[in-house]
């Protein structure tokens, strides 16, 4: 993983701007992190988290990522936050709230009342029409 990293540092200041981070690039670092978690628990090395019987939930925190790092770069763009800001960090919340319950194997039963909150929190940033999308971005 330390490897992954280094290269991926080297690429960024020696690329001379040709390699650029992307929300896209975000993704597949986390989706190339997964894959070497797995490696690692295949080859009898113990993770600092125990991935039990529910690994499969890394799947859907891979889903959260998109999300949360495309809020990230508009955040950046911007300045600030928006509504679209807004939304895609309440969507990453959602998704990684779902992955976590599994991957910590809490109980839904206690934890569902979040998901209500995150609803409502959710209808305050809706997502706009493609008219409104369309001037948003000009």
């Amino acid at each position: 993983m330390t490897l992954l990293l280094i290269i991926l540092l080297a690429l960024l200041l020696l690329g001379g701007g040709a390699f650029v981070l992307t929300s896209n690039l975000v993704v597949v670092i986390v989706i190339v992190l997964v894959g070497l978690a797995f490696l690692a628990g295949n080859l009898g090395l113990r993770l600092p988290f125990a991935l039990g019987e529910h690994w499969w939930a890394l799947f859907i925190l891979i889903g959260a990522a998109a999300p949360a790092s495309r809020a990230w770069f508009r955040w950046r763009a911007i300045g600030g936050v928006d509504w679209i800001v807004a939304h895609r960090l309440l969507s990453a919340l959602a998704t990684a709230s779902v992955a976590l319950i599994f991957l910590l194997d809490v109980s839904f039963a206690t934890w569902w009342p979040l998901f209500v909150i995150l609803g409502g929190l959710h209808a305050m940033f809706p997502r706009r029409g493609r008219r409104e999308r369309i001037r948003d971005r000009l």
